[in-house]
């Protein structure tokens, strides 16, 4: 903003005409509007990125805890099935 100002007054003091003063204000605001669009549209680059991330990672979270579930149920069976068939007189030892 203060480049708009300064820009403009020192037009205005150096005797430029209103239609040169109008087009520094202008240019100016059509910079700033090319440096905001620029702006959101990195913001929604990363919001975008971000999803698709996320949206990868859970099915991932998905499967390990599956995988986990099962290896945990395996080792219960398998525990189980030796104190199954393991004779009465080594239980105790």
């Amino acid at each position: 903003m203060a480049f708009y100002t300064t820009s403009s007054q020192s037009m205005m003091m150096n005797g430029a005409s209103a239609r040169q003063a109008a087009s520094t204000s202008c240019a100016y605001s059509t910079e700033m509007s090319r440096a905001s669009m620029m702006n959101i549209a990195l913001i929604l680059d990363a919001i975008l990125l971000a999803s698709i991330i996320i949206c990868a990672l859970i099915p991932l979270a998905i499967l390990v805890s599956v995988l986990a579930v099962a290896l945990f149920v395996l080792v219960l069976v398998l525990l189980a099935a030796e104190y199954h068939h393991t004779p009465r007189s080594r239980r105790g030892a």
